[in-house]
């Protein structure tokens, strides 16, 4: 009887520790925030993931801002992960490409480098890491459903973004 307690406080003890060890082991979340609207300066529109999809490959476009979990994304400082709330999937350049006018879109989360992106709240730039080029609405497009893509960070407005 007293080998059964004995045995069973001792699996107790081991449970409780390994708890402790995973617990302990979790990496801290170092999130700007959580349901932010990314809103270009130039068209004044929002960045989102084009009718809502849920595929991979999905466009990232611009739509007007209406704060539907679309055009909601989480960013971590961290990582550089934006990630699509509507989704669960992160914002990308496709193909890792580092050309001009390469389109971006989600995919599901790698944590590649073409999936990681730095901000600038100065001048309002999202850059991302592989390719070092801006995302940008393509031609300076005022139209809902104009495209994004990347290209070389030279200022323009359709290059600026403001957050919150």
């Amino acid at each position: 009887m007293v080998g059964r307690k004995l045995l069973a406080a001792a699996g107790v003890a081991v449970v409780m520790a390994a708890t402790l060890v995973f617990a302990a082991a979790a990496p801290a979340s170092a999130a700007v925030g959580y349901n932010k609207l990314f809103q270009n300066q130039y068209s004044r529109k929002c960045l989102e993931i084009s009718y809502g999809s849920l595929a991979d490959f999905a466009p990232a476009g611009q739509y007007d801002c209406y704060g539907g979990p679309i055009e909601q994304w989480n960013y971590n400082t961290s990582t550089g992960i934006i990630q699509n709330v509507n989704s669960g999937k992160c914002l990308e350049v496709a193909y890792s490409s580092t050309a001009n006018f390469a389109a971006v879109g989600q995919y599901w989360c790698h944590g590649g480098r073409n999936q990681q992106w730095d901000m600038n709240p100065t001048y309002g730039f999202i850059a991302n890491r592989n390719s070092g080029k801006c995302l940008e609405i393509l031609n300076y497009s005022t139209e809902n459903f104009g495209r994004a893509v990347q290209y070389d960070c030279y200022g323009g407005a359709n290059q600026k973004w403001w957050w919150s």
